[in-house]
């Protein structure tokens, strides 16, 4: 049964992130903004899983439901979706990398979880987008090593993707980076630079619509200015670098929906074992991708 306060975000105009059936509002989005009807779902459907069949180098599952969301990240250009970049560029961000993901740590990843290094907000944008926030200052890199945290990263963006409404309307993301050390900032550069570009470019099947970064000091600043060379225009458009001037991000993001740390008014939050628990449901089809990525 909702809360006071989730009917009052509601009357607001502010969805939950956990939703049952697409909102007819979301169904409108993806008619408009990616040219999905019925009939170029199943089409594009039946033409991208006989590309990927056809293709002996190219080892991925074939179910609908991964499928589609490639489909959707590219607006249901096949081509773009394959062969010009996206599945290809997600099956080679894994299997490049056999030391993150060959052998995963179940316990550390639960761990990372459950920090508030990464978590859910619990409403969307009015756009429909859902909101993630980081917070750099609740990775501990002596306990969690690089791999594990690329390992989390991976699985919850999976977990995200499988959900319709996050394929059509994408996310938003709130990116707190106090007390980034030079400790975190020299495990993952120079070794893991590329990898981590590229994953932000044209490697993820979730678009990002903003980046909201907040409470950068001379460390992040420094690392900025060599990862921003990396990343695709677009990204570079998307993303906003604050400082102290939190209230900037409400140009963009409702108040009513930022959490405090963040500059807005959001008190409500998951609990400690959402994400985690979250990740629980769809860790198993996770480990069966990399199979038939590796296989």
């Amino acid at each position: 049964m909702a809360t006071k306060y989730e009917e009052m975000m509601k009357a607001k105009g502010f969805l939950p992130y956990c939703l049952g059936a697409l909102p007819d509002k979301f169904i409108k989005i993806a008619k408009e903004e990616l040219g999905e009807t019925d009939e170029i779902r199943r089409q594009a459907l039946e033409q991208f899983r006989k590309r990927i069949l056809g293709d002996k180098k190219l080892k991925c599952p074939t179910h609908d439901e991964f499928l589609i969301q490639f489909l959707r990240a590219r607006k249901y250009d096949v081509d773009k979706a394959i062969y010009m970049g996206l599945l290809k560029n997600y099956f080679n961000l894994f299997v490049s990398h056999p030391e993150i993901f060959d052998k995963l740590d179940k316990e550390k990843i639960d761990k990372l979880t459950s920090s508030d290094f990464m978590n859910v907000l619990p409403f969307r944008h009015n756009d429909g987008s859902l909101l993630l926030t980081f917070k750099i200052e609740n990775w501990n890199s002596d306990d969690i090593n690089i791999e594990v945290l690329f390992c989390t990263v991976t699985v919850i963006i999976f977990c995200l993707a499988n959900y319709p409404a996050n394929q059509i309307c994408g996310a938003r993301v709130l990116y707190d980076v106090q007390n980034y050390s030079f400790k975190q900032f020299r495990c993952w550069i120079p070794k893991y630079l590329t990898f981590f570009t590229k994953a932000l470019r044209n490697n993820l099947p979730i678009r990002f619509k903003s980046i909201h970064i907040v409470n950068e000091g001379t460390v992040f600043h420094y690392a900025w200015s060599i990862v921003s060379l990396l990343l695709s225009a677009k990204i570079r458009n998307r993303t906003h670098v604050h400082g102290d001037k939190k209230e900037e991000i409400q140009k963009y993001i409702p108040k009513e929906i930022i959490p405090r740390e963040f500059g807005g008014d959001l008190i409500n939050y998951n609990d400690d074992d959402w994400l985690t628990k979250e990740v629980d449901k769809f860790y198993d089809e996770y480990l069966k991708m990399l199979k038939a990525f590796n296989s």
